[in-house]
C-alpha cells in the first residue's frame, strides 16, 4: 500500500460523499436513503396513531418525543453528511492495505455478485442481520461500549423515533466495522447496505413503536414492539439483556436470548442509574466520555439487577 495521508484520504472521501449527498437530495427515488427514512417515519407514525398500545400518552406527547425526532435528523442526515461514510470508506481502504501488506492481494473469497439477485439478497440480508445482532450484543456486553449505548436505553417511553436516540459514537467506533465481512464477498462499503435498507430500517423503527402486534407468531420470527420492550427493561430476566434482534429473531433463539413472556406485565423502562441521565442532547453527548474516561479511574460498570434479584431485595426490605 502506498504511503497515504489518512486525513487527506478522509477529506477526499468526505468531498465525494458531500457531492453525492447534494445529488441524492435532488433525486428522489425508492432506493434513496434520504427519502426512505422520512417515508418509514411517516409509516410508523401512522401505525402509532392507528394502533396505539398505551393510551396514557399520544404519539407526540410522550416523554422525549421531540428530542428523539432531533436524533433522527442528527443521525440520519447530519452525522452521515459529516463523515460516517467517509470514515467507513477509510476503514475499508486501511483494511485492504493491511491485507496487501501481508501478501493478500484481494480479500474476496467468493464473488457473490456473480450469483442471481435472489441469492445475493438472501445472503447479504442474513449476514447483515447477524452482524447487527452481534454488534448489538457487544454494545451490551462490553463495558466501554455500554457507556455509550445506555444513552439509548435511558428512554422511559418509546415511540417510532426512539430507534435513532443513541450516541453518535456507536456509528463512529462500531458501525464502520460491520461491513468488513462483506469485502470477502466482493461488496464495498458503499454497496453492502443498499439491499438491507427498506426491510432492515423499517423494522428498527417499527420495533420501538407504541403499537400492539396481535399475531403472536410474528413475535417469534421478527423483532416487534412487544418483544423489544423487554429488551429495554430496566430489570430484565438476564444480566446483560435479551432480544438483541435487528430484524429476525433467529439469532436470539439460537444463542438463547429470546424472551417473550405471555403472562407478565410490561416492564419499567430505563437504566439503573436513571437519575444521572441528562435530559438534553449536549448532556447525553458528554456523559459517556465522562464515565468512560474518568481521569484513568477503573470504574466497574454498575450491573442492572434482574427481576428475580429485585424481588429478593424487596422481600428483604419487607421483613
Amino acid at each position: 500500500m502506498e504511503n497515504v495521508n489518512i486525513f487527506e484520504l478522509f477529506g477526499q472521501y468526505f468531498a465525494a460523499f458531500k457531492d453525492n449527498f447534494s445529488t441524492q437530495i435532488a433525486s428522489p427515488a425508492w432506493d434513496n436513503p434520504y427519502y426512505i427514512i422520512p417515508a418509514i417515519c411517516l409509516l410508523t407514525f401512522i401505525l402509532e396513531l392507528a394502533l396505539p398500545k398505551k393510551q396514557k400518552y399520544s404519539v407526540t406527547s410522550r416523554k422525549g418525543f421531540w428530542l428523539d425526532l432531533f436524533y433522527v435528523i442528527f443521525i440520519d442526515y447530519l452525522l452521515l453528511l459529516f463523515g460516517f461514510f467517509a470514515l467507513a470508506s477509510t476503514v475499508e481502504y486501511l483494511f485492504r492495505g493491511g491485507l496487501e501488506a501481508i501478501g493478500i492481494a484481494s480479500p474476496v473469497l467468493f464473488d457473490l455478485k456473480s450469483t442471481p439477485f435472489i441469492v445475493q439478497f438472501f445472503v447479504v440480508f442474513l449476514l447483515m442481520d447477524f452482524m447487527q445482532w452481534f454488534g448489538h450484543f457487544l454494545l451490551h456486553r462490553v463495558d466501554f461500549l455500554w457507556n455509550f449505548h445506555k444513552i439509548h436505553h435511558a428512554q422511559e417511553e418509546l415511540g417510532f423515533a426512539s430507534t435513532r436516540h443513541f450516541h453518535w459514537m456507536e456509528y463512529i467506533v462500531f458501525k464502520p466495522l460491520l461491513f468488513l465481512p462483506f469485502l470477502f464477498l466482493n461488496f464495498s462499503a458503499a454497496e453492502f447496505i443498499v439491499i438491507y435498507l427498506w426491510i432492515g430500517w423499517f423494522f428498527t423503527f417499527f420495533s420501538h413503536c407504541n403499537v400492539k402486534v396481535n399475531a403472536r407468531w410474528f413475535n417469534y420470527i421478527f423483532i416487534s414492539p412487544e418483544t423489544h420492550y423487554w429488551h429495554h427493561a430496566k430489570a430484565g430476566p438476564m444480566r446483560y439483556g435479551v432480544n438483541f434482534a435487528s430484524t429476525l429473531t433467529i439469532w436470539d433463539h439460537i444463542f438463547g436470548f429470546f424472551y417473550y413472556p405471555k403472562d407478565e406485565k410490561e416492564p419499567e423502562l430505563g437504566v439503573e442509574d436513571q437519575e444521572k441521565m441528562p435530559r438534553t442532547f449536549i448532556g447525553q453527548f458528554v456523559l459517556p466520555f465522562v464515565e468512560a474516561f474518568r481521569f484513568g479511574q477503573r470504574k466497574k460498570r454498575q450491573q442492572p439487577m434482574t427481576r428475580a434479584e429485585r424481588r429478593r431485595q424487596e422481600k428483604k426490605k419487607m421483613k
